[in-house]
């Protein structure tokens, strides 16, 4: 699998951008370190967020990143000359000639259902089943996209937790000004954290994790309708017509 380029590049661009607007204030890195800040807002959104997952959620962690850092391999195009080839194959010699085909699918999803047209499975059963492992699928993508909307969700407020403790810490030491600066920017810095964390690194994960799933789904649904359709007796040019006027949806949505 290749690497996902927009994701990281888009991630260097923020750090870039970052930097940018720090050397033009004239300011440095250290400047906005603050370690009480970054524990708050980081660590309380993660331990937040973990106190929602089960072990299975966690689990799932790993392969939630590994889908969003390498680039998803959903070629459509080659799916509909695929699915164009077995119709002409069906058309010659058969459906049962795609079994030796079905074999040689490297796709799971795509092998399972073509052995079950080969079979002889009623078209309607094959949907239902191939329907009921969609929304399988479709409740692990929106499970592993959640761990990160919640991570987005509690950074922000546990930066301001981390700015209310802050502040409180400022009134505090009123008859030490010497002390009111660094306390003070920790309250500010831990607002700062929470709010990047949740737009610049939380967010954009889930957004592209929410783009690749709907990416998948749709190839996922153009394997049922092209097996559906190939079984019914489309001929080749009809078969991918059909299948190609899901890409004009894509496109318009």
């Amino acid at each position: 699998m290749k690497a996902d380029l927009l994701l990281i590049g888009g991630y260097i661009g923020i750090a870039l951008t970052l930097m940018a607007g720090l050397l033009i204030a004239h300011g440095t890195p250290r400047e906005i370190w603050s370690a009480e800040g970054f524990v708050l807002a980081f660590g309380g959104a993660t331990f937040a967020t973990f106190a929602l997952l089960t072990g299975a959620d966690l689990k799932m962690l790993r392969g939630a990143l590994k889908t969003a850092f390498t680039r998803a391999e959903f070629d459509y195009n080659k799916l509909i000359k695929d699915f164009g080839e077995y119709a002409t194959i069906s058309r010659k010699d058969g459906i049962l000639a795609l079994e030796n085909v079905a074999n040689r699918v490297d796709d799971g999803f795509l092998r399972r259902a073509l052995r079950m047209a080969v079979d002889g499975v009623d078209p309607d059963q094959i949907e239902d089943r191939m329907a009921t492992e969609l929304s399988s699928l479709e409740e692990r993508h929106n499970r592993a996209k959640s761990i990160f909307d919640n991570l987005a969700t509690f950074s922000p407020a546990f930066g301001m937790i981390g700015t209310i403790m802050g502040l409180v810490l400022v009134l505090k030491s009123l008859d030490d000004p010497k002390q009111i600066g660094p306390k003070m920017s920790v309250a500010l810095l831990s607002t700062f954290y929470g709010v990047f964390a949740c737009y610049a690194v939380f967010t954009p994960l889930a957004k592209k994790l929410e783009r690749k799933h709907k990416d998948e789904n749709l190839y996922r649904h153009m394997v049922v309708k092209g097996i559906v359709w190939l079984q019914s007796g489309d001929s080749p040019k009809v078969l991918t017509s059909k299948m190609e006027g899901f890409l004009r949806e894509k496109l318009r949505a």
